[in-house]
């Protein structure tokens, strides 16, 4: 705009609307998604696996994949705008999937006595599968909205190849970061008892556990009877 002022001096501009302030907006909400699942995430992860190194991973897993992400957009010419702020808010609720089940099941592993390089490749090897089809089954439901035709697909290609990037990104780095952090860092040692600020949670899910599987036999039971 300044540069066209200085151009054409005659002429009066004025600013009538300005989408960059909205699209900064929207990337703040990205952001503020971003951390609050990052946290949200560490805090579960804090309660039912009682170490912090197994959030840590989770945590660097998260922007790992988004970053791999931003740079295909870049490759592909793609730009941060409503769409593709759309599908990056979206993915980050997926993102935390396949690390979250690969760890959890890699520490599985080492506390059955297993090493840590053997507990990275039993887990994820393990899991793998399932992880696998988690993701495809996401594809699979993205994917074709990148080829859409006519005005509707042009408007929808942004989203389906930033969710299905983000997505292959997740299972990729499940599938090689993560359990090399889990390898080298995370699960060196097995799991140990909660902490003492955490043991009230431990304690209240078993019995909700017991609880649960109690009055699942009662039922069938009732129904068999």
């Amino acid at each position: 705009m300044a540069d066209l002022m200085k151009k054409y001096p005659q002429i009066e501009f004025h600013e009538l609307f300005a989408p960059a302030d909205y699209t900064t907006a929207s990337l703040n909400g990205v952001l503020q998604s971003l951390f609050e699942g990052i946290f949200l995430t560490a805090v579960v992860l804090m309660l039912f696996l009682h170490a912090w190194r197994n959030a840590a991973v989770v945590m660097i897993a998260i922007p790992s994949s988004l970053l791999a992400t931003f740079i295909v957009m870049r490759v592909l010419g793609l730009t941060l705008d409503n769409i593709s702020l759309m599908g990056l808010s979206l993915t980050i609720g997926i993102l935390v999937d396949d690390s979250i089940v690969v760890l959890e099941n890699i520490t599985r592993h080492r506390d059955l006595g297993q090493a840590p390089n053997e507990a990275a490749i039993s887990g994820r090897s393990e899991i793998g599968g399932a992880a696998i089809a988690i993701t495809l089954v996401d594809v699979v439901v993205f994917l074709p909205l990148a080829f859409l035709s006519g005005f509707v697909g042009e408007y929808m290609k942004e989203f389906g190849i930033v969710v299905t990037v983000a997505t292959l990104f997740s299972l990729f780095v499940s599938f090689t970061l993560t359990p090399v952090l889990a390898a080298k860092w995370s699960v060196l040692r097995r799991s140990a008892a909660p902490p003492s600020y955490l043991a009230w949670f431990q304690r209240a899910f078993e019995r909700l556990t017991t609880w649960y599987k109690g009055s699942r036999c009662r039922w069938r039971c009732a129904i068999a009877g």
